[in-house]
């Protein structure tokens, strides 16, 4: 036992001892920092366009780090084709700049205003690009062909008889599912090329079809 507080204590002696050299011996000067880019790397920043401002169907390249020469600084492109043919150069060359777009515009007074842009390539009126959210999806993939009925309306016991899900980005959710109920005799929707009339949609209507569905209006 007493061997062993021996070897503890010239365990924490060992490495009080190294941790007080450390910091005797080690500097800030010797700390990089691992976000910085190297020395040699900032001319080329420096000189790098970090603005772009359309004004019509021109657009105008500045570096806001640089005085302004005409022709020179802004570059100026006469349409969007011109500049995405200088984007491809700098590419091709290696160089990436990242530039903040700007939109010339008017607000509701008149005002010439500049409006941030995701790029002029893509506008969206400021909005993040929803391409990958406006997809149609396969009837397959939403309905139960089997069981006769949506998933998103009838899954028992959390949905049962629950209406369709709205989803703002595809208007086709519950599109079918009235086209599974038309496979069979009449329709009693009016949309539907084998609507059974309307005699026969009011007897469904007057046998209880729909309870739970009305909509009482209040007249004062």
């Amino acid at each position: 036992m007493q061997m062993q507080m021996q070897l503890t204590t010239w365990a924490i002696l060992a490495m009080f001892i190294i941790g007080l050299l450390f910091t005797m011996t080690h500097t800030s000067n010797n700390v990089k920092e691992a976000f910085e880019g190297r020395s040699d790397d900032k001319p080329n920043q420096d000189r790098c366009p970090n603005i772009l401002i359309q004004k019509g169907s021109e657009l105008y390249l500045h570096n806001s780090r640089l005085a302004k020469v005409p022709g020179v600084n802004p570059l100026k492109f006469n349409n969007l084709e011109e500049y995405v043919e200088f984007m491809e150069w700098q590419r091709s060359q290696g160089i990436r700049c990242p530039v903040l777009f700007l939109q010339n515009s008017f607000d509701a007074q008149g005002k010439p205003i500049y409006k941030i842009r995701p790029s002029p390539m893509d506008l969206q009126g400021g909005l993040p690009p929803v391409a990958s959210f406006g997809m149609v999806m396969d009837e397959n993939e939403y309905i139960n062909k089997n069981s006769n009925h949506i998933e998103d309306t009838d899954n028992p016991p959390m949905d049962a008889n629950a209406y369709p899900a709205f989803d703002p980005m595809d208007p086709n959710v519950g599109s079918a599912q009235y086209n599974l109920k038309n496979t069979k005799g009449v329709s009693p929707n009016p949309m539907h090329t084998n609507w059974g009339g309307d005699s026969y949609t009011k007897s469904l209507i007057n046998a209880g079809k729909y309870a739970g569905n009305e909509v009482s209006i209040r007249v004062p």
